[in-house]
Order: C-alpha cells, then sequence, then structure tokens
C-alpha cells in the first residue's frame, strides 16, 4: 500500500512537471497565474487543461431546474424546432415560468421567470421564413416519388456519373439597401443613422445557372423598364453578360425564351456536343413558354420541373448558393457606397457591381447545393432531413409524459384566443359586400356600415313595388310579348337597296 501510494505521488509530480513545462512554452504557468489572481491552483488547473469531476455540477447555491427538468426542456425545444416552431428568448422565458408556476415551485427570480443571463449560453439563428403551403408540401410521399423519378431518368439518360451535365438555374433580387449588420454607436445614443445615396428600394432581378461542378454561366440581368435598354445599362459587367427589360422588373416568359434560344442552348451544345443534359428549375411560369419546351427537346435537353412549393430544399441554388451571393453583395454595396462618396447604384453602376460579385462566387458552394439538395450525388435522405412535422400542438405529440410541461408548451404554442382575435376570424369568414362610393371619397367603419343599411332598405323597397305574385309576374310577361307583337305587325318594309338602284336606273333613262 505505501509503495502504490510513493508510485502514485511520483505519477502526480510527473503530471505537474509537465502541464508547468507545456504552460511555460505559452509564455505563463499555473503558479504564476494562482499567485496573479489569487485563485486556487486546482481550480485553475482544471479550468486550463479541460479536467472536471464526473457528475459534479460545481460549487454555490442549487441551480432552479434540476437536470433531469433541463433535459426534458431541452428535448421539448428541439422538438419544437423540429416542427419549424423554434422559440426565441422570450417565449424560453415564458415556458420557464409557466412550468415552475405548474409545479408550484417558488424560485429567485422574479415571478419566476428566467432573466436574460439564464440563457446567455444558448445558441441561437435567425430563422427563415416557411410557409405553411412550404412546410405541408415537402412530404414523404412528394419526395419519395419525385426522387424515384430523378433517378431513374438519370439512369436512362447515362448521366448518373456525370455531374457537368446537370444544370439548376434561378432568379434572386439583388436590393441596393446596405443596411446589413449591426454597428457600434455610444450607450446613450437612441438613433443609428446611416447615411447613404437613396432609400435602398431599387431591386435588380439576376438569374443564375450553375451545373453540378461548379461552373456558372454569366448572369442575366433584368432591369424594370417599359423601353429598350440604354448602352450604359450594358456596360461592365462579366463578359457574356445578358440583358433584358421589363415592366415589372422581373423575369417573363418572352425574354427567358429569348435567353434560353440565344445563350443557354448554343452553349450546351458547344460544350456537351449533343450529349444529353439536365436543366432543373422550380416551375415558374415565367421560365417555360411552347417554344422553350420545343427547344429544349430538339437539342436534347431534359427539362426537370421540381414539386411545386419545395425549392427551399431541393433547388441547389436556395440550398447554398444565393445565402453566400447576399453576404458577398452587402460587402460589395458598402465598398461601394464609401468608394463613390455615396453615390447611387443605377442601372449604370449595377453592371460594374456585378462583375465584382461574380469574382466572387465560389464553385464551393453551388457543389454543396447539389449534395445538400440530393440531386447529385442522389441521395432523397438529404432532403428528408430537411421536412418539418405537421406542427400539432395536441397533448400527445409532445414528447413528455411531465403534464406540468405540457401545459407550459401548450400555454406558449397556442393560448386561449382573445376577444379580438375570434372577432378578427369572424371577420375573416363572414361575407363581404361592396359598399358604393364616389371616386376619391373617404369611409370609415360607421358610415359604410350606414351606406350598406341604407342599400338594403332601397333593394327592399324596390322589392314591394314590383309584383310579388308568381301570377303577377305571368301576366305581365304576356302582356309583354302582346306588344312586341303588334309593334312588329304595323312595321313598313323597306324597299331593298337593289330595287332603289333600279328605280333610279328607270328614271334617268
Amino acid at each position: 500500500m505505501q509503495r502504490w501510494h510513493q508510485s502514485s505521488c511520483r505519477n502526480t509530480r510527473r503530471k505537474i512537471w509537465a502541464e508547468r513545462r507545456s504552460s511555460s512554452r505559452h509564455g505563463f504557468t499555473v503558479y504564476k497565474a494562482t499567485k496573479d489572481t489569487g485563485v486556487p491552483y486546482e481550480t485553475l488547473r482544471r479550468h486550463i487543461f479541460g479536467i472536471n469531476v464526473t457528475g459534479s455540477t460545481g460549487s454555490g447555491r442549487p441551480t432552479v431546474l434540476t437536470r433531469t427538468e433541463e433535459d426534458k426542456l431541452v428535448e421539448i425545444l428541439a422538438y419544437l424546432a423540429r416542427q419549424a416552431f423554434p422559440l426565441d428568448t422570450s417565449d424560453i422565458c415564458d415556458l420557464v415560468q409557466q412550468f415552475l408556476n405548474n409545479l408550484g415551485r417558488e424560485t429567485q427570480w422574479k415571478d419566476n421567470r428566467p432573466t436574460r443571463f439564464w440563457l446567455s449560453l444558448l445558441a441561437s439563428r435567425k430563422p427563415e421564413i416557411l410557409t405553411i403551403t412550404r412546410a405541408k408540401s415537402l412530404t414523404e410521399e412528394v419526395v419519395g416519388a419525385f426522387f424515384s423519378m430523378y433517378n431513374g431518368m438519370l439512369v436512362d439518360l447515362g448521366l448518373e456519373d456525370k455531374p457537368d451535365n446537370i444544370y439548376n438555374l434561378d432568379e434572386t433580387g439583388l436590393s441596393t439597401d446596405p443596411r446589413s449588420t449591426r454597428v457600434i454607436v455610444p450607450s446613450k445614443s437612441r438613433d443609428a443613422y446611416l447615411k447613404t445615396a437613396s432609400c435602398g428600394k431599387a431591386t435588380y432581378s439576376v438569374l443564375f445557372c450553375v451545373n453540378a461542378t461548379g461552373n456558372y454561366f454569366p448572369p442575366f440581368v433584368v432591369y424594370k423598364a417599359k423601353r429598350e435598354p440604354f448602352d450604359s445599362w450594358m456596360r461592365g459587367g462579366p463578359p457574356g453578360t445578358a440583358y433584358g427589360t421589363t415592366p415589372s422588373g422581373w423575369m417573363e416568359g418572352n425574354i427567358f425564351e429569348s435567353w434560353f434560344q440565344t445563350i443557354f442552348v448554343p452553349e450546351i451544345t458547344k460544350k456537351h456536343d449533343g450529349q444529353p443534359t439536365v436543366l432543373v428549375y422550380d416551375g415558374h411560369g415565367s421560365h417555360m413558354t411552347y417554344r422553350t419546351a420545343a427547344l429544349a427537346k430538339d437539342n436534347n435537353i431534359t427539362v426537370v420541373c421540381l414539386p411545386p412549393h419545395t425549392s427551399h430544399a431541393i433547388q441547389p441554388l436556395d440550398v447554398a448558393v444565393f445565402k453566400p451571393v447576399k453576404v458577398a453583395w452587402a460587402q460589395i454595396l458598402k465598398r461601394w457606397q464609401r468608394e463613390s462618396r455615396l453615390v447611387a447604384v443605377d442601372k449604370s453602376v449595377f453592371p460594374t457591381l456585378i462583375s465584382q460579385l461574380w469574382k466572387e462566387l465560389d464553385p464551393v458552394h453551388a457543389v454543396a447545393g447539389f449534395r445538400g439538395s440530393g440531386l447529385f450525388p442522389v441521395d432523397a435522405e438529404k432532403v428528408r432531413s430537411r421536412m418539418v412535422g405537421p406542427g400539432s400542438t395536441s397533448r400527445d405529440d409532445i414528447p413528455s409524459p411531465d403534464e406540468a410541461l405540457q401545459d407550459a408548451v401548450l400555454s406558449v404554442l397556442s393560448p386561449e384566443q382573445s376577444s379580438e382575435t375570434k372577432a378578427a376570424l369572424a371577420n375573416k369568414t363572414k361575407r363581404r359586400s361592396r359598399v358604393q362610393n364616389k371616386s376619391g371619397e373617404v369611409l370609415t367603419s360607421e358610415s359604410s356600415l350606414q351606406r350598406l343599411e341604407l342599400e338594403a332598405a332601397k333593394r327592399a323597397e324596390k322589392g314591394k313595388k314590383s309584383p310579388s305574385s308568381q301570377q303577377d309576374r305571368k301576366l305581365s310577361k304576356k302582356r309583354e310579348e302582346k306588344g312586341k307583337k303588334r309593334s312588329s305587325s304595323h312595321k313598313i318594309e323597306k324597299p331593298s337597296a337593289k330595287r332603289k338602284v333600279t328605280k333610279l336606273t328607270t328614271r334617268s333613262k
């Protein structure tokens, strides 16, 4: 026993010497830090070298929630995130407060509501908007049917190992608003102003096209204009950039057909020499016309339309390309504002900025987009991981047997409807009536109700004057028919134009 104790002490000293040598290489030692700060040596040593006692929660007063309750809470938060109902810090505080109230537990928190410091270690992300239509459209049946068709098509075309022949296209809007990040101002400042050249409401539509190896087509820029573009709008962009104009500023079928015929098809024919090519798009009506479909068929291009409302999960450009593009575009805008001394980004400036953006496009993002969407290599599981649940908030769907926690979740996600909410829902389903008013006339809710009541009274008065019984209606109808017959019998037949010409000719003779 004594020999074991001596060897144990010897091993401990060796560990301490090794820690000293490792620390001294970085210019400090644990002993020196202990002397300077007054923190115990063992505490600093465990902190620096990541040593912790298994099962120890540290010293100090006990936590408000037990380890089991915290694990249940983490499970609930993960479940809600998978259902596309992520909670923010305020929601989590409400959830914990309601949970503690249901348990009848009193804590050091005011009204049992956690402070923001309690949530300081939680990781947060900015959520992406997912409409209820998109959430319901991405189902197991839709994903399974699409990837079964898509995989079979690639096998039939012999493209299961040719990523260079698989393309994806989509358009996005590049805004001129430079407000993309938070700024640092004095703590007493109530407002933070950013001096810019314009309000930043202008948005330019740009069509992106890329294949599964990360090769980008030159951009296709669509300007908002009712007439032909000026030459300055097309000067300074990347080589091969296409430009077009529409009244709305967004893609339309005629200009997409022109781009497809003059840019895409010649480039595909030159690059692949008639080999099969796949073009994946989101099914928007502006991307397909009869002429476009005929051109694709004649040039051995198979157009694949994604299922409706699933582009957020299956379209490579949406999955991994557009987000870094918007980040790079924000930096380009900020640099332009400073270098140009606050000159607005108009149509004559935009080609130069889009040229800078195209230099920063990374092929890695495009390859990651095709991989993340499961289009190449074909993997439906990549999309299944993006599917969300039905979003039900019933008690049976909450993954926790704790009734107090279930009640807290339901109180946060589906609180009792207020009277204002009930009135608004009833107004949404109520039958609407058109209110007659003059051009430029302003109405209030009271005046509109009065006008509707007046119109209803006029219609009722008009109904009283008209014949109410069925017999009276039949008699009035018969009188009308008799009157029509009398008027038709008294009509004098007019001579035709041919007879008139004959009489005039006879007289002249």
